[in-house]
Parts: C-alpha cells; sequence; structure tokens
C-alpha cells in the first residue's frame, strides 16, 4: 500500500464520525435555529467536506455536500432582513444533511478506498 492508499484509507475511516458530527451539529441548529455560530459551525464542517471528499475519491460524497456548502454561504451572506425566515431556512436543509450524512456513513463501510 503506498502513501496515498494510506491517506485514502484513514479518510475512508474517519467519514462516520464525519457524519455524526453533521448530524449532531444539525440538531443543535434544528433545536436553536437563531443561533448564528450553530450555522457557522456547520457550514464550515460541509464546506470542508465538499473539498476533501473529491481529494480523496469520495466524488459522490463531494456532489452532496457541495450544493449544501453553497446554500450555507449565501444564507450566512444574507442580510438580518433576509435571515427573518430562517425556521423555513433550517427545514430546507433537513434532507440534503440527512443524505450527506447517510452517504457518510455508508462510505465508511466500505472495504475499501474508491480507486485513484
Amino acid at each position: 500500500m503506498d502513501k496515498l492508499d494510506e491517506l485514502r484509507l484513514r479518510y475512508l475511516r474517519s467519514l462516520p464520525q464525519k457524519g455524526e458530527d453533521i448530524r449532531a451539529q444539525w440538531e443543535l441548529l434544528r433545536q436553536r435555529p437563531h443561533e448564528r455560530a450553530l450555522l457557522t459551525e456547520l457550514h464550515q464542517q460541509v464546506h470542508r467536506l465538499s473539498g476533501s471528499a473529491p481529494a480523496y475519491g469520495f466524488d459522490d460524497i463531494g456532489a452532496l455536500a457541495r450544493p449544501l456548502d453553497q446554500r450555507l454561504s449565501e444564507w450566512l451572506r444574507a442580510g438580518d432582513g433576509e435571515r427573518d425566515a430562517v425556521g423555513d431556512m433550517v427545514g430546507s436543509l433537513a434532507v440534503p444533511v440527512a443524505a450527506l450524512a447517510q452517504a457518510l456513513r455508508l462510505a465508511g463501510e466500505a472495504d475499501a478506498p474508491p480507486p485513484a
């Protein structure tokens, strides 16, 4: 196993925890939707995945993370008037967050990382 394969395997093994972290952050945000720091942390988690997953060969995870990253980023940049519908926004993210967390869990159950 070469160094790149070792890195991919280490990344693969980290995916279930990343999914749990996103799921936990999502639950906190869902309970306290007006806490900007919770949204910021969720965005950072998703943003890191949208870049790192494809770099390690997990294009499907990157494809799930990228639009979620964009939506969170746009919402964080919005003015206060545009953020008034925070409950609607949080509700609209339920399905993509769940899909990403599920994909991370399933990827972590794989025996080997995707080929380079």
